[in-house]
């Protein structure tokens, strides 16, 4: 036992000698006495520097520098005091390395940059970098063109340690570049270049490069179906051919077959060639699409006569669903309805009742007089009230006033669609006869044909009318339903359908609501957007630079959807400054010479009568 005391006590001894002589031995990184600086990089490169130094800070200071003793002296030389000890390793030469990081935090290369003279100094550099790793995922505001992280990493033996990290891009050409950063979606990163490009070529301004970075972001694939389709049409627009398989196939789809069949147009590509497939097929839905595609054509004003056979062929099928068949007759009643008398004979004897009624109503002549009323007359009798309603509003289209002692039988009628039908007729008339007729209309005691009648009111100018609705308002023994559509509310609550009960045609699917849901489902309120019109001035005047520098500073602050449209607008500049050019005044006549006659002005067309399908 005494022996092992001895023995223990001995071990303690040596040991506390050997401490005190290390202990004794000069330390680099103890010797100094100012703090590591801080890295002062503004912004998110910044940030991301600081957080790789802390990584890099653990190995070199914390672990390295602590534990390595200052260099030795050279052979032959003498020793050197603490002192001097002190002043070697206060003043060595720093090594520098080339630090690269992969997308996922590994180091992908480390290239020594400068030595620092001394191989164990700059290999433990190299390794301090490497097993620093790995480090926190690189940012898009530090990647490089190649899609790596690039760095130039100072080490040093004094209080700098490892404190001298910078950026290192590295930046292919731009034409090179551009497509790569906008694939991988570093818009910001993108915008920074096309203006360092606009800086670097004096009059351009960037235009080129901007031009090149907007076809680049509209032809990306996008997540949105809308935007995407968006982004189709705008690029349709500045005459892109190769959008016309991306909107054939937007054209299958009821949220975006209206952006589709506008981008269609404007590539010069018939729609109705197009849908003539889908339109004529047994898919309900494929059909009902590509009825939306065609109603897009003719919100934009443009002829559907490549339809018409589809239509026509729609039309006369028994087969298909009554909706479907009044819908195709809409269309063509209202595109081409002084060619339709063959095919409205032909379904003035169909067994279905709407769409008899919708050809009977077709088919009268306003104003035609007796003869149009005395071939009506049997339509009154018939047993489908869809036709019984077409012929009573085709009596008063035809004869006007003269029709309304012939309209006995709407007091016997159960049924409020004859009554609807003919109230919206009234609507576009004006004369006291029958302002008092539907005065007396309005004493049914039906809530449909009461609503119908004082839309029909509503809707007339003339004084007599105007005194009815003020009748409802002040009336205590009006509904207070009337009461409110009177002084302009909106009807609440289902009213019955002139033609066909509970049934519809297929819906519209609106590109402008499906985008507002689709801008409401990205979040909150989002903060104040750029006023466009400012951008749209710049490019009505020609200044394209101006334009530049807009874009530049504010499409990254602008929703998904307004930034397509600033960029589909960039592409279409040119048309849009000659649009705002104003035209040309003609010369002043000269003394004596009397001007050329203007064209006479044309009236405002009246306001046509709702057909059977309306209201």
């Amino acid at each position: 036992m005494q022996r092992t005391l001895r023995l223990l006590f001995v071990a303690t001894l040596v040991g506390s000698v050997l401490a005190a002589t290390l202990g004794a031995l000069p330390r680099a990184w103890a010797g100094t006495a100012a703090a590591e600086p801080a890295i002062t990089t503004p912004g998110p490169v910044g940030d991301y520097l600081r957080q790789v130094h802390a990584r890099i800070h653990a190995r070199w200071a914390e672990d390295f520098l602590k534990n390595a003793p200052a260099p030795a002296p050279t052979a032959g030389a003498p020793a050197p005091t603490a002192a001097g000890l002190g002043a070697l390793a206060s003043d060595p030469r720093p090594v520098t390395i080339a630090l690269t990081i992969r997308w996922d935090g590994t180091v992908a290369d480390t290239i020594l940059r400068s030595t620092s003279g001394v191989p164990e100094l700059d290999r433990a550099a190299i390794m301090a970098a490497r097993k620093s790793a790995p480090f926190p995922l690189p940012i898009s505001d530090v990647l490089s063109d190649d899609g790596y992280a690039h760095f130039e990493w100072t080490f040093a033996r004094d209080h700098r340690a490892c404190s001298g990290g910078k950026l290192a891009r590295q930046e292919d050409p731009l034409e090179v570049a551009l497509p790569r950063l906008v694939r991988s979606n570093r818009t910001g990163e993108a915008l920074r270049r096309v203006g360092e490009a606009g800086a670097g070529r004096g009059r351009d301004g960037g235009v080129d490069a901007l031009d090149r970075f907007a076809r680049l972001y509209l032809s990306r694939s996008m997540p949105d179906p809308l935007l995407d389709t968006a982004a189709s049409v705008a690029l349709a627009g500045a005459g892109d051919k190769v959008q016309a398989d991306r909107l054939r196939a937007a054209l299958g789809s009821r949220a975006t077959v209206q952006l589709a069949a506008r981008g269609l147009q404007k590539l010069g590509i018939d729609v109705c060639d197009v849908v003539r497939a889908p339109l004529e097929g047994a898919v309900a839905f494929d059909r009902d699409t590509a009825f939306e595609a065609v109603r897009a054509v003719v919100a934009d004003g443009m002829s559907i006569a490549a339809c018409r056979p589809s239509l026509e062929t729609i039309v006369k099928d028994g087969k298909q669903a009554r909706a479907t068949r009044l819908a195709a007759f809409e269309l063509l009643d209202a595109h081409f309805a002084a060619e339709l008398r063959p095919l409205l004979t032909v379904l003035m004897a169909d067994k279905d009742g709407a769409v008899k009624g919708a050809a009977v109503l077709a088919s009268v002549r306003k104003g035609a007089g007796r003869p149009e009323m005395y071939r009506l007359a049997p339509f009154l009798r018939d047993k489908a009230v869809e036709v019984r309603a077409a012929a009573s509003a085709g009596m008063v289209r035809a004869g006007g006033d003269l029709a309304l002692d012939q309209l006995y039988r709407l007091a016997r009628e159960t049924d409020p669609r004859p009554a609807q039908l003919v109230a919206a007729e009234l609507a576009t008339h004006a004369t006291s006869a029958s302002a008092e007729f539907l005065g007396q209309m309005m004493k049914r005691d039906n809530r449909e044909i009461q609503i119908a009648v004082l839309q029909a009111l509503m809707a007339r100018k003339d004084r007599e009318a105007r005194a009815l609705v003020e009748e409802v308002k002040t009336n205590p023994q009006s509904t207070v339903e009337l009461r409110r559509i009177a002084a302009g509310g909106s009807v609440r609550g289902p009213v019955a359908s002139v033609i066909i009960e509970g049934d519809s045609a297929p819906a519209s699917a609106g590109a402008g609501d499906a985008t507002a849901n689709s801008t409401a489902a990205a979040g909150g309120p989002a903060a104040a957007a750029p006023d466009v019109a400012t951008f749209k001035a710049l490019l009505e005047k020609g200044k394209s630079r101006e334009a530049v520098a807009w874009v530049l500073q504010n499409l990254l602050r602008l929703p998904p959807r307004t930034a397509v449209d600033v960029l589909g607008d960039w592409l279409v500049r040119d048309a849009i400054a000659a649009a705002a050019v104003p035209a040309a005044r003609p010369a002043p006549a000269a003394e004596g010479k009397a001007a050329p006659a203007s064209p006479p002005a044309t009236s405002a067309p009246a306001l046509a009568a709702p057909s059977a399908l309306a209201l």
